[in-house]
């Protein structure tokens, strides 16, 4: 039996904004994975493009504003995430990611995923990195694999309903459009 017939869940890939982080000792007393809605995501991802040459120039205008807006805001202030759009893959019971940062075997991290925008809703996630993988021809780039803790019942729900092919179908015709490159699939 191979670790993909072991699994309990479907598994997804898709782009999404993505922030993971090591936690300290301290950090790891009453965790819960949780869903968070209200505060402001800051996604790099540029706007689609307008067909009409007036109006898209109003609209990057706008955008380039609101780029200095938020550069002026601070960075750690609560309820304020920035995040890349990251290619994940993603099950109820864990997930893999493309990081450069190095962890080690076992670590704890907290993953917070944005699964919509506007208005915002954000899933802290906590886990152990069960795997690392080097990512081939990409010096310094890691694939973590992450088995979830503290998984709440709710939160699991959340992950199992998203439609994540149509979210991918999206970020790529998205991707696509604003000439951005496109990312490969990362595989669990």
């Amino acid at each position: 039996m191979t670790a993909d017939d072991k699994r309990s869940y479907t598994r997804a890939s898709t782009l999404l904004p993505a922030k993971v982080r090591r936690l300290s000792p301290t950090e790891r007393v009453g965790l819960a994975c949780r869903i968070v809605t209200g505060g402001i995501v800051i996604d790099d991802g540029p706007p689609p493009p307008v067909e009409d040459e007036k109006l898209n120039l109003w609209l990057n205008m706008i955008n380039a504003k609101l780029d200095y807006l938020i550069r002026l805001s601070p960075s750690g202030q609560e309820g304020v995430l920035y995040a890349e759009i990251e290619p994940l893959n993603i099950s109820g019971g864990g997930m893999s990611l493309v990081t450069k940062e190095h962890f080690t075997l076992e670590e704890m991290v907290e993953i917070k995923i944005v699964i919509r925008v506007y208005p915002p809703k954000v899933l802290y996630l906590y886990g152990n990195i069960v795997r690392i993988e080097a990512v081939p021809d990409k010096p310094g780039v890691y694939t973590l694999g992450i088995k979830f803790s503290w998984m709440h019942e709710e939160v699991r729900d959340e992950i199992l309903k998203f439609d994540f092919k149509k979210h991918r179908q999206q970020m790529m015709a998205r991707k696509i459009e604003s000439g951005s490159p496109v990312t490969s699939d990362v595989t669990a």
